[in-house]
């Protein structure tokens, strides 16, 4: 290279030492630009901003474009991402503000949609996840629209590298949180609230959080930065609450409570630095706390059931430690089951009501109604027991106006017309003769089971009684949420 040549690209400091003047200072300048349009536009998505995102991207590609015909929003590599974005803006809006409670045969309907390839001869929604995905890997992977004087111009340029990482790994985001949390997780729990509280389920789904989990992790680029730190929040607080249900399912007193402190201590910390990031990049406060996306009020909404059917499960526990003005207090927000059956009892002038754990499903075993330490001594103790009505503990009963312990000839009789009638023909009336005495069996969770009695014949189909066992059994299998 001539000296001429040499000086045009170089320059001497004061400690005589060189630097490079122009080309690639530039192009850094340039990377970090769009580096910072880009995390800017994502910052909005991630406050669920969606019409400012959608303004971010038009001052970004628009203006810029128009300064300079070689900038990086006006190269084609890039101008490839800007429909993406758009799309992606879309379907975040749709993600997160869909009402998963008021219209969820609609939400199924639609994620179903979104979620399914285009085939030739049908038109399902134009710009689904798929059509995202494969954009993302076209842009990823080759150079789309380019011409062969456009590569070898920018075969070295790092803006270029850029994108091509942004789109890769915003393929891996949309994947993960569109196709796996949302679909295959969140859905299918909507989908069918009797599988949602099988302990198979919360295993399978805790599986794909896992996964979830360490696509996110692969996540680097600084611009997507703002939606990994989403995607983590969501999987967090959707691990938690999943977890709970499985501790409850379980009989796993402090696991269930620990899993509904973990949420609670997340979601305090995602509002504060939500509250915070909102100010620093608005300006000001622009979402109040109630108007949060459906997707994240239905968080909330499931960790309330879970946090009451805690507190009626445990109540016994909880009420040793603290007085039933303190427990009202502190729960006013959740539905208080022990006062509705109570409540129903009275009513229904029911004969019993009670609330029946099969301690003999356990993976561990059965240690009393609160807090108690696992042993081999105990495991052996209880392992040992041959009755069968021993497998069975009760949680809460009510009889003859008031709260109080279920006598071992009721229990015995109710636990054996649940396993050799109810559980053998799924019928949850019956009627004993001998005793004159209706009994109606509901199993609404996997190891937990109601009975309601009556010292007279009642109809099969009493509206009355079926409504409240729909109702309760809807409430308890978190089919509301």
């Amino acid at each position: 290279m001539s000296r001429r040549s040499s000086a045009s690209r170089f320059a001497s400091t004061d400690e005589g030492e060189y630097v490079v003047l122009d080309h690639q200072n530039m192009l850094s300048e340039e990377r970090l630009r769009t580096e910072k349009s880009l995390k800017n536009i994502f910052q909005r998505i991630a406050l669920f901003r969606y019409d400012d995102a959608r303004s971010a991207v038009n001052q970004a590609f628009d203006s810029t474009s128009k300064q300079s015909g070689n900038s990086a929003f006006g190269s084609s590599v890039l101008g490839q991402l800007r429909p993406v974005i758009v799309n992606l803006i879309d379907k975040e809006r749709d993600y997160v503000q869909s009402d998963l409670r008021k219209n969820k045969s609609q939400l199924i309907k639609n994620i179903a949609s979104f979620s399914h390839n285009i085939t030739s001869g049908r038109n399902y929604i134009p710009n689904t996840v798929d059509r995202l995905k494969s954009d993302l890997r076209a842009i990823a992977s080759r150079d789309v629209g380019m011409t062969s004087r456009d590569v070898s111009m920018t075969s070295q340029n790092d803006v270029t590298a850029l994108v091509r990482t942004v789109a890769a790994e915003l393929d891996i985001y949309v994947n993960a949180r569109f196709t796996m949390l949302h679909d295959q997780i969140i859905t299918e729990f909507c989908k069918d609230a009797e599988t949602a509280v099988k302990t198979s389920f919360c295993r399978d789904s805790l599986k794909s959080l896992h996964t979830v989990r360490e696509m996110t992790d692969t996540i680097k680029s600084d611009a997507l930065s703002p939606m990994k730190n989403m995607l983590e929040y969501e999987t967090n607080v959707v691990e938690q609450l999943f977890s709970c249900s499985l501790a409850l399912a379980q009989w796993d007193f402090v696991g269930s409570l620990l899993h509904l402190h973990n949420y609670n201590q997340t979601y305090k910390e995602f509002i504060e630095g939500y509250k915070g990031k909102e100010r620093s990049l608005m300006g000001k406060k622009i979402i109040k706390d109630d108007e949060f996306p459906e997707l994240y009020k239905w968080f909330f909404k499931l960790y309330e059931l879970l946090l009451s059917k805690y507190t009626l499960y445990f109540s016994k526990t909880l009420f040793q430690d603290s007085s039933r003005k303190v427990m009202r207090s502190s729960t006013t927000n959740i539905v208080d089951h022990r006062t509705k059956l109570n409540d129903f009892s009275k009513k229904s002038k029911a004969a019993t009501i009670s609330l029946i754990l099969n301690a003999a499903n356990l993976e561990r075993p059965f240690m009393g109604h609160g807090c108690k330490l696992f042993s081999e001594q105990a495991h052996r103790e209880i392992a040992s027991k041959h009755s069968f009505i021993d497998k069975f503990e009760v949680i809460f009963h009510y009889g003859n106006g008031k709260d109080e312990t279920l006598d071992e000839e009721t229990k015995t009789e109710i636990v054996h017309l649940y396993s050799d009638v109810y559980h053998k023909n799924g019928k949850p009336y019956i009627y004993d003769t001998k005793r004159n005495r209706s009994y109606y069996l509901l199993l609404f969770d996997e190891n937990v089971f109601l009975s309601v009695s009556y010292n007279t014949k009642k109809s099969e189909r009493d509206s009355e009684i079926i409504k409240f066992l729909e109702d309760f059994k809807n409430s308890m299998s978190l089919s509301k949420v």
